[in-house]
């Protein structure tokens, strides 16, 4: 909702300051917020009534920095005037100096709420083993909710802070501090995670799909507030009334998901490592240095869940030969990274689509809702149908059960024959999913991608940028496709905690994302904006196609491999089918949690899941 005309008010306030004569005819005296007298003043007393434009010099030889007055700056965003000519409006839009300047701002507010993200995500995703779901979910739109505070108290009051506009990193600060988005997506889904079994993964889907719904409809309501009301703030204030409802959902309605036995023994986990650590330091006095250096990069912790682990089959079947590295889950966060890193790269975007095509904030707005509009469509009803069609059936095996839970150790018949007759040890069936469907998912999306923004980049018109826009809406489903890739094969490496998880996939979403992607966008804007500003797309291109040739070289396990008893190991059964982070568990069949993307309903075994919500 916010994100047009976010950029919109970015433009406005560079442009004042960076190009105050350009700005002087782009917003005449109307639009910053004058008497509404001022527009039956002669052009010659328009301008001394704009506001103050004085000038601050550093040093003697600094250029003067044009501080303006844009305390009125509500009334510039309130009131527009449509007797403006198209060619004046246009001109801070167009300005190269001022998208630089534009593209500057949102790259620093990104990357500085990114690092803390980086530095607290994998805490906070830590920290909802040990004390819940809600709990860090809400304290992640808190979070939120100031940075939408401090932007409104910036537009309203930005002669008298210090530093002008860029006081709105303050609220990113304070955001990131509390994890940012990437905490809450990593709450989320780990709430999913506990009270979802492994045969109906497809929330995963479904919930991007109503994620994508409000992308769809919050730009177009943005529009509409804009258009009926006249006042582009008005958005902001509806978004932050959205985020006090939330709030409010979370702390006090939503019930929690991770059972108090859970949260115990995460606790203890935690504070065996605590304790280990103290201890270190007892031993080792002299490496104080190092360990301050570690913890400064201790938020780069939760990415060892990636780390390539030994492999399950032996080579060849030789026990001399030392077990293979599996890079399986190694290759999948670096090809999520690469691709999270055009995500950095949205706000540039929006700026070429503005100063290419002359779009307003409105006409940015409906644009975001229509392709938003087809993606939820296809995550929430193409996705799931083509998946329903075109997966594989799941394989079905038999496991022996566990002697505890299948004979006593003492027959309870007496006699010799007791002793010399062995009985039939029961057997359970197995449903296994795997996960090589969702892996050729996660390719084809990124090939509909690189497709879509390779023409994006050619578009010689409006209506073909926007044609080819939803185009690449139809590889959204690379998203989910990746989650459920990733969780089938830390569950068959033997994890358990899908909190610590996806934490660390939230570690690399705001690494690449919010850290690395729009510093690095940015500055490629910034130096192609006045010659060449579609290399942005072909940067976009080359980074998806280099996750494209990582996740070729994935490996899943197949169903020759799951019929040749590589996968089917009881004690691998017992440890994956009763996760701890999971509290409704899964009975009578013992699935494990290599899930598709879009599960499909057991046939003919029934699953009895326990309450999530008793705590």
């Amino acid at each position: 909702m916010t994100i047009a005309p976010r950029i919109e008010i970015y433009t406005i306030l560079a442009c004042s300051v960076h190009k105050p004569d350009i700005f002087r005819q782009s917003f005449p005296g109307l639009e910053l917020g004058l008497q509404s007298t001022s527009s039956h003043l002669s052009p010659e007393v328009d301008l001394p009534l704009l506001p103050s434009m004085h000038t601050t010099p550093l040093n003697g030889r600094l250029a003067p920095i044009y501080i303006p007055d844009v305390s009125s700056i509500p009334d510039t965003l309130v009131k527009g005037n449509s007797s403006s000519p198209p060619n004046h409006r246009n001109l801070c839009m167009s300005d190269p100096v001022v998208q630089a300047a534009v593209a500057q701002l949102t790259a620093v507010i990104a990357a500085v709420m990114g690092i803390l993200s980086c530095i607290t995500t994998g805490w906070w995703g830590a920290f909802s083993d040990r004390h819940g779901r809600p709990l860090v979910m809400g304290l992640s739109v808190l979070g939120l909710l100031f940075t939408d505070f401090i932007f409104l108290f910036v537009a309203l009051n930005s002669k008298r802070v210090p530093g002008g506009y860029w006081f709105l990193v303050v609220g990113p600060l304070v955001e990131g501090s509390l994890g940012g988005m990437a905490t809450g997506v990593a709450a989320c889904h780990a709430y999913m995670a506990d009270t979802s079994n492994e045969n109906n993964r497809k929330i995963f889907s479904f919930s991007l799909g109503l994620m994508f719904t409000g992308f769809a409809v919050g730009p177009a309501l943005g529009s509409l507030l804009i258009r009926f009301t006249g006042h582009v703030l008005s958005v902001f204030f509806a978004a932050a009334a959205s985020h006090i409802l939330y709030t409010i959902l979370v702390f006090f309605i939503l019930p929690e998901s991770v059972s108090q036995k859970q949260m115990a023994l995460a606790k203890a986990r935690y504070a065996a490592e605590l304790l280990d650590h103290a201890q270190e330091r007892e031993r080792n006095p002299a490496v104080g240095v190092l360990v301050k250096i570690r913890r400064l990069f201790a938020f780069l912790s939760p990415l060892t869940v990636f780390l390539p682990g030994e492999a399950k089959t032996k080579p060849d079947g030789n026990p001399l030969k030392k077990p293979k590295k599996d890079w399986n889950l190694t290759l999948m966060a670096l090809g999520y990274g690469f691709t999270i890193t055009i995500m950095g790269s949205y706000s540039t975007k929006f700026q070429y689509a503005a100063s290419t095509f002359g779009w307003t904030a409105e006409t940015l707005g409906y644009w975001l809702s229509l392709v938003g509009a087809t993606r939820a469509f296809f995550l929430t009803v193409i996705l799931p149908v083509a998946i329903k069609l075109f997966k594989p059936e799941p394989v079905v095996i038999e496991l022996p059960a566990a002697p505890e839970e299948s004979s006593p150790l003492l027959s309870s018949s007496p006699g010799p024959s007791s002793s010399t007759t062995t009985l039939p040890r029961p057997t359970i069936k197995k449903e296994i999913h795997s996960p090589a469907f969702d892996l050729a998912l996660a390719r084809i999306s990124l090939l509909i991608e690189i497709i879509s923004y390779t023409l994006m980049a050619l578009s010689p018109s409006a209506l073909a940028f926007t044609v080819f826009g939803i185009l690449g809406s139809l590889g959204t489903g690379f998203s989910p496709a990746v989650q459920s890739v990733t969780l089938a094969l830390y569950a068959r490496r033997g994890g358990t905690e899908s909190g610590r998880l996806f934490g660390a996939m939230s570690v690399v979403q705001a690494l690449c994302s919010q850290i690395l992607g729009p510093p690095m966008y940015s500055f490629v804007y910034m130096k192609t904006v006045a010659t060449f500003p579609r290399t942005i797309f072909f940067v976009t291109v080359a980074t998806l196609c280099i996750s494209f040739l990582l996740y070729a070289f994935v490996r899943v396990p197949g169903e020759e491999e799951y019929h040749r008893g590589g996968a089917t190991d009881p004690e691998e059964h017992s440890s994956t089918s009763h996760s701890p982070g999971m509290s409704g568990g899964v009975e009578a069949t013992g699935v494990e949690r290599d899930a598709t993307l879009v599960g499909e309903e057991a046939r003919g075994f029934k699953r009895n899941v326990s309450s999530y919500g008793s705590t």
